[in-house]
């Protein structure tokens, strides 16, 4: 992947003052993308950039670049996850649970494909597990923003905040068109991302998955961990809430681990670089 002519759509809202960026680029991927002073440069900014030398909308180039070279080093991956699935009743106690335990492996064609290894039937009885909650998993709940389609999105820089000790960028998320309920196949992150201030990749997603049309899905976060050389992967999902049906409340639990990363073709090496001019 790479970051292409649709980061151009990206729309950031300007709403605080910017600071200093360096980037990140890839040993291995580092032709395919535009410098980082035209991606700045394409970006449509809505208001006034602070006359500072780091800007809300060269935050959000470095970081859109950034991952996109992270999802590729993931995409080079094979891994290990284990998905629990549970409802829970007014005492705490665990009422139904769903179990899904898979390998993502790579066929002949070097297509990604989920080898299941343990599925017991479910015991979840007070509402129904759907092939978007499936579909979830492996998309938004894993991933966060699909930045392969950045038309998709709006991005909104938000700030700073203090995160385990280190300096985070806070961006908003939110689809650029309101996602069809008639066509649930199409699922949209909305929500937060948390991304480190001196390499931009992407550490922690907070968010909900539309559209939801008559299903009810559970606000989520998925935190990344430094698993492979100088990547931050996914490590864990977490959602405990509760989803209002039109006749019940029903308390949703998810707890899924992401582990066992190996790296299944060439290798991709994530570092820093001194970018003149910011």
């Amino acid at each position: 992947m790479s970051l292409g002519a649709d980061i151009a759509r990206f729309i950031v809202v300007v709403s605080v003052a910017g600071l200093c960026v360096t980037t990140v680029s890839s040993q291995q991927q580092s032709m395919a993308y535009n410098p980082i002073d035209d991606v700045i440069s394409r970006l449509n900014v809505q208001a006034p950039v602070p006359p500072v030398s780091r800007t809300p909308e060269s935050i959000v180039a470095a970081f859109v670049k950034t991952e996109t070279q992270v999802r590729d080093a993931l995409n080079q991956h094979t891994f290990k996850r284990d998905v629990v699935l549970q409802t829970i009743g007014p005492n705490g106690e665990v009422t139904g649970e769903y179990i899904r335990n898979s390998q993502f492996l790579f066929d002949d064609r070097g297509n990604r494909i989920e080898r299941v290894n343990f599925h017991p039937p479910s015991t979840i009885r007070e509402m129904r597990i759907t092939k978007e909650d499936i579909q979830d998993l492996a998309g938004a709940q894993l991933l966060g923003i699909d930045i392969s389609e950045t038309s998709k999105y709006k991005l909104t820089y938000v700030g700073e905040e203090r995160m385990e000790g280190r300096r985070v960028y806070v961006l908003n998320v939110e689809p650029s068109e309101n996602p069809n309920p008639h066509n649930m196949r199409n699922r949209f992150f909305v929500g937060r991302v948390w991304i480190d201030s001196t390499n931009f990749q992407l550490l922690k997603v907070r968010g909900v998955v539309e559209p939801h049309g008559k299903q009810r899905f559970p606000e989520f976060q998925t935190w990344r961990e430094q698993l492979a050389d100088q990547l931050y992967l996914p490590a864990r999902t977490e959602a405990d809430d509760v989803l209002h049906f039109p006749n019940r409340d029903v308390n949703y639990r998810i707890r899924v681990r992401y582990y066992d990363y190996k790296l299944f073709a060439s290798k991709l090496k994530i570092t820093e670089l001194d970018e003149p001019g910011y």
